[in-house]
């Protein structure tokens, strides 16, 4: 299997506080991987540093063929890696079709841009009928429905997720994360995954990393981790 992102040695933080210490992972492609741990683990961090939006102070990451470490946030796009960050932010004041077009920006141009906006509203039947309405107006649910189709637009080989299922009911929760798992299977598409519903985020992944105090302690099959004792009584309640 193809190496989508392969990360070595990573250390980063903010100014002279160090969050994350010699994390090394690796993402195949194609796989749903999850990035579980505490409040303050460094989760955040961690997705928020491979997005170039916090510099690494050193060691390497690489996405496919490419060294990422030194790349500019606004270049992965381009790239086909992108992050939806904790609440989505997305335009508020702009309808739900213009913030879908907005993340498809960098394949405006392209000939197929209607159809994959088609393909994308496809996927998620709800925007199509609010396609009209503005960002701000959509419940919870819909809003992370509409930041990761934003995400789609630009026709991404890894989304980055942070936290989708924040705030949102269980059933809202479980039909955000059963869309990973379509995103995955329909449009080829790399998933990392940070969720706080650590028994929902390893149930669709298929390899997990536990990250504790900017560490990476733990790493294996989703499965082998959801029946992991330890785990169970750290993360999930159990």
């Amino acid at each position: 299997m193809s190496i989508g992102l392969a990360i070595e040695n990573l250390h980063a933080g903010y100014g002279p506080a160090t969050v994350l210490e010699d994390v090394s992972l690796t993402v195949n492609a194609g796989d749903i991987v999850a990035i579980v741990g505490a409040n303050g683990a460094g989760k955040s961090t961690l997705l928020n540093t491979i997005a170039g939006l916090v510099p690494a102070s050193s060691g390497r990451m690489r996405f496919g063929d490419t060294d990422i470490a030194a790349t500019r946030a606004d270049a992965l796009p381009r790239k086909g890696l992108v992050l939806v960050p904790e609440g989505g932010r997305l335009f508020p004041f702009m309808t739900v079709r213009e913030n879908l077009e907005v993340g498809g920006f960098s394949r405006r141009k392209s000939a197929d841009f209607s159809t994959w906006l088609d393909e994308v509203m496809d996927l998620f039947p709800i925007l199509r009928e609010r396609q009209g309405q503005l960002a701000g107006s959509l419940s919870g649910g819909e809003r992370q429905m509409c930041a990761i189709a934003r995400a789609v637009m630009s026709q991404p080989d890894l989304i980055m997720l942070d936290e989708p299922s924040v705030g949102l009911s269980p059933k809202l929760a479980h039909e955000v994360l059963g869309l990973v798992q379509t995103l995955r299977d329909t449009k080829d598409v790399t998933v990392i995954l940070v969720e706080q519903n650590v028994g929902e985020a390893l149930a669709v992944s298929d390899q997990a990393h536990v990250l504790d105090h900017g560490r990476i302690v733990r790493s294996g099959p989703a499965a082998e981790l959801a029946d992991d004792p330890a785990i169970q009584k750290a993360y999930m309640g159990l």
